[in-house]
């Protein structure tokens, strides 16, 4: 995935069909698969590339906390007609038929650089949604799943865990010096490693890639509600996942093309992920990538060697 990561262009979005069609020509998977079982994508140089969890997300958590946060939350869906924001844009989202949810995505961050504003002079900002009384209880909202996420980081990739606590905790003493108690108030009560979540209701998602992920780094996705069964589909790794109410995956969504494409029910998707231009802010290195403990003995050759 190194070599791959190498051949993508800085900003590439996943939405050039052409350009993908010549990646996959370069980079061909070497089988197809189908997953529903609890697995972990490792590339050849034992890089962790995907964790693939289903059944992570309880009862509890996707009734009582995620149910009732988008019912509060999106009560007025944000979405748009602008035809190249694909990720708001209106005919990417379909309706509810019990009308208990509005389709919608929203971007909660305690700390992050407004759009165009990741650039040296600008300093980061509470999110829109964070803002006012309201966002309190946003903030209050979050914590149980913040746990889960960031406990599932701990696993999953332990130097980036530790990576987001220093970047929290950074921030916080930013905030506190130049005295922005908006932002003070939220990173006390911000449970997460991760410092911006995108939460999104019935939306269909084309095949994309996610360009301000890092390659070494991880996002985690969970999925909740009724919905009949779909598939997330990683089309450059030639793996499908079965993406079932309460599962939850992991990956860089830069190095992995991704779509998912469901037409009826209501579901709630959490992304959590870090931006790295907020890690360069307070000064807190990039990662390296996760691996995965016995992998380097898989190699025949390399085995041979070390007997």
């Amino acid at each position: 995935m190194v070599r791959y990561n190498e051949s993508l262009d800085k900003y590439e979005s996943g939405r050039n069909e052409k350009r993908e069609q010549s990646l996959l020509e370069r980079f061909p998977p070497e089988e197809h698969l189908i997953l529903a079982k609890p697995s972990i994508i490792i590339d050849s140089g034992g890089r962790i590339i995907v964790w693939y969890l289903p059944g992570a997300m309880t009862g509890m958590l996707m009734v009582c906390h995620l149910w009732a946060f988008m019912l509060y939350c999106i009560s007025s869906g944000i979405t748009t007609s602008k035809p190249t924001e694909w990720r708001t844009h209106m005919s990417n989202f379909y309706p509810s038929l019990d009308g208990k949810i509005t389709p919608g995505c929203i971007n909660i961050s305690p700390a992050w650089f407004q759009q165009g504003r990741e650039v040296y002079g600008f300093s980061p900002d509470v999110s829109a949604t964070l803002k006012g009384v309201n966002g309190h209880n946003i903030t209050a909202s979050l914590q149980r799943s913040g746990i889960l996420v960031s406990a599932a980081l701990r696993v999953m990739h332990p130097d980036l865990y530790l990576a987001g606590i220093k970047t929290q905790v950074r921030l916080g003493e930013w905030a506190s010096r130049h005295q922005l108690h908006d932002m003070c108030y939220h990173l006390q009560r911000w449970t997460s490693v991760f410092n911006v979540v995108s939460v999104i209701c019935n939306r269909r998602s084309p095949p994309h890639r996610d360009p301000k992920c890092q390659p070494e780094a991880f996002d985690i996705m969970t999925t909740a509600g009724i919905y009949h069964p779909v598939i997330m589909d990683f089309i450059n790794l030639g793996i499908k996942f079965l993406y079932n109410s309460g599962s939850m995956l992991a990956s860089s969504c830069r190095l992995v093309r991704h779509h998912m494409h469901v037409e009826e029910g209501n579901r709630i998707v959490t992304a959590w992920y870090m931006r790295d231009s907020i890690h360069n802010f307070v000064g807190t290195p990039r990662t390296e990538y996760a691996k995965y403990g016995n992998a380097k003995y898989s190699d025949p050759v390399e085995k041979s060697a070390c007997v």
